[in-house]
C-alpha cells in the first residue's frame, strides 16, 4: 500500500524523523515547502504521514506553513493520515489542534505522535542570560547536553518501531499530547502567556498591529548579522521559503519568515544572531548534512 511522508524542518530534527519513517514504511519522502505554490495538493497514496516541529505551542503548535499545507490537501476522506510532531519542551495540544484542522477539511487524523528531539536551555540559564545579557556559549552547552541529546535520539529509534508497526496495521485512536495534569496547571497562565507572546512578536516584527501570522512573518526584522559573515550564501540556500537574499554581501530578510531558524542553525560562521534567536540553541541534527537539508527546497 503506497505511503507518502510529508515534512517541514528547520534544524533537521523533523527531517530525520520523516526520513526514518519513510524508510521503515517503504514510502516516499516529500518536503512541504516547494509544494506551497500549488493551489491544491493531490494525495495519491493511501497512507499519508505529516512530520513537523512544534511552534508556538500555547497558541497552536502547528507551523503556519503546515496549516496552509493542510488547507491545500485533497482528497482526504478515505486516506489514512497520521502525524508526528517534534519538540524540545513539550507538544502542548498540537496534535489535537491538527486533528481539528483535518476534520474541517473532511478528513480524519487516525493517529498523532510526538517525540522530543532536542534539549532546550534550562530555565536557570535563560533567567541568567536575561539578567546578565551575556551571550550563550553554544558550543560548551551543547557539549554538556550531549549525553541527554543522545538519549533522545535512542528514544526515537525505539519509538520509530512502535509508530511504524502502528501505521502498518492502520490502527487508530492514539493522540499524544501534554498530559491532563500539565494542562490543568498551565491553564491559569495561558492568557498571560499568549499576551506576552503576542507582545514579543510585535517587538520582533517592529509592528504595533497585525495578525499573529503576519507578525511571525515580519519577525525576521529582528535578525542581525555580525562581522563573521563571509557572504557564503548558506542562509539563502537553506531558507525553505526563499525569504533571504544577499544585498551588498550581507543577508537581507524579506518578511515572509516561517520562524524555522534554518538560517541561524546552518550558518557555518555563526554570523546570524538577534533577539529572535536569543533563547534558541544553534544546532542541527548531526546525521543531517547540509546537502540533505537543501533537498527540502526541491521535489
Amino acid at each position: 500500500m503506497a505511503t507518502t511522508i510529508y515534512y517541514f524542518s528547520g534544524s533537521g530534527n523533523s527531517l530525520i524523523v520523516a526520513r526514518d519513517l519513510a524508510f521503515s514504511l517503504n514510502g516516499s519522502l516529500i518536503p512541504i515547502a516547494p509544494l506551497m505554490d500549488k493551489k491544491q495538493i493531490n494525495l495519491n497514496s493511501e497512507i499519508i504521514g505529516i512530520v513537523f516541529p512544534v511552534y508556538f505551542a500555547d497558541f497552536n503548535g502547528v507551523p503556519f506553513i503546515v496549516q496552509r499545507f493542510i488547507d491545500k490537501l485533497t482528497p482526504l476522506g478515505s486516506k489514512y493520515l497520521f502525524a508526528v510532531c517534534t519538540h524540545a519542551a513539550g507538544p502542548g495540544s498540537t496534535i489535537e489542534r491538527l486533528k481539528k484542522m483535518i476534520q474541517k477539511k473532511g478528513g480524519n487524523l487516525a493517529a498523532g505522535f510526538n517525540i522530543q528531539m532536542s534539549v532546550p536551555y534550562s530555565v536557570f540559564s535563560k533567567i541568567k542570560h536575561a539578567i546578565t545579557k551575556k551571550k550563550f556559549d553554544h558550543i560548551t552547552i551543547i557539549e554538556q547536553d550531549k549525553e541527554k541529546q543522545q538519549q533522545l535520539f535512542k528514544r526515537w529509534e525505539k519509538k520509530l518501531d512502535f509508530i511504524s508497526s502502528y501505521v502498518s496495521q492502520r490502527k487508530e485512536g492514539t493522540y499524544e499530547t501534554s498530559n491532563l495534569l500539565i494542562k490543568i496547571l498551565r491553564a491559569p497562565f495561558l492568557p498571560l502567556n499568549k499576551l506576552m507572546f503576542r507582545l514579543r512578536y510585535r517587538n520582533l516584527a517592529q509592528a504595533s498591529k497585525g495578525s499573529l501570522e503576519r507578525l511571525v512573518h515580519m519577525s525576521d526584522n529582528s535578525f542581525q548579522v555580525n562581522d563573521n559573515c563571509i557572504a557564503c550564501e548558506t542562509c539563502v540556500k537553506v531558507c525553505p521559503v526563499d525569504n533571504i537574499e544577499l544585498v551588498d554581501n550581507k543577508p537581507v530578510w524579506l518578511h515572509h519568515c516561517e520562524n524555522c531558524l534554518a538560517c541561524y542553525h546552518w550558518c557555518p560562521e555563526a554570523a546570524i544572531e538577534g533577539e529572535i534567536v536569543r533563547f534558541n540553541k544553534k544546532e542541527h541534527h548531526p546525521e543531517v548534512s547540509l546537502k540533505d537539508f537543501l533537498a527540502q527546497k526541491y521535489i
